[in-house]
């Protein structure tokens, strides 16, 4: 179930965050933006690296999705 929903809102709703928080780092707000951003590189460094080396994607392709859209794109490639 939870791998259905990732699969069909996790994108778009990665999408949402950054605008929301990019709108409050505009209104001098940037740790909840500073946050997300961290939480993806910290990702890509413990998963998301090996997940596109594993499934034949470059070390950028992998890091650029995994800072846009974080678990909601190597999660469906290891099920």
């Amino acid at each position: 179930m939870f791998l259905k929903l990732t699969k069909a809102f996790g994108k778009p709703i990665c999408v949402a965050l950054y605008a929301a928080f990019a709108w409050l780092c505009a209104k001098k707000k940037p740790l909840p933006l500073l946050v997300l951003f961290g939480m993806h590189a910290a990702e890509y460094v413990l998963i998301g690296r090996r997940t596109a080396e594993e499934k034949g994607l470059s070390a950028a392709e992998g890091a650029v999705q995994c800072l846009a859209f974080g678990f909601t794109w190597w999660l469906p490639l290891r099920h």
